[in-house]
């Protein structure tokens, strides 16, 4: 483990700049580069909106999320596939059956309805 000594006024200032350096060099220039990249691919090219530099450091940062969580996923998403039902048919068709009966009830009692209120309407099948 190093240990480093600050001395006087001098030594501070240097860290702080040693500090700031790193901050311009890992965000503020890749930042812009994204901020220029998208204005003269988007903006230009696609006649899409212009972004400025604090929009630039967020489209950074996603490109930073993404790349973590391509090279390094600590998170790892399982995806369950249905079991199939009892008579053989997959739980899909059986909910689109459930919804189909859902849906024609009500229609039906639309129309009886619409038939007792309007008894000089003729239905079609007569």
């Amino acid at each position: 483990m190093h240990v480093f000594h600050f001395r006087g006024l001098s030594s501070v200032l240097m860290f702080l700049l040693a500090i700031l350096g790193i901050v311009l060099v890992f965000l503020a220039l890749p930042a812009s580069f994204m901020m220029v990249l998208w204005n003269a691919l988007v903006f230009e090219g696609a006649k899409g909106p212009e972004i400025n530099l604090y929009q630039g450091f967020l489209l950074w940062g996603i490109v930073l999320v993404i790349l973590k969580m391509v090279f390094k996923p600590e998170i790892q998403l399982e995806f369950v596939k249905p079991n199939a039902s009892k008579a053989g048919k997959s739980g899909k068709d059986a909910a689109d059956k459930s919804l189909d009966s859902q849906v024609a009830a009500p229609l039906e009692t639309q129309t009886d309805e619409s038939q007792a209120s309007n008894p000089e309407q003729k239905s079609p099948k007569s």
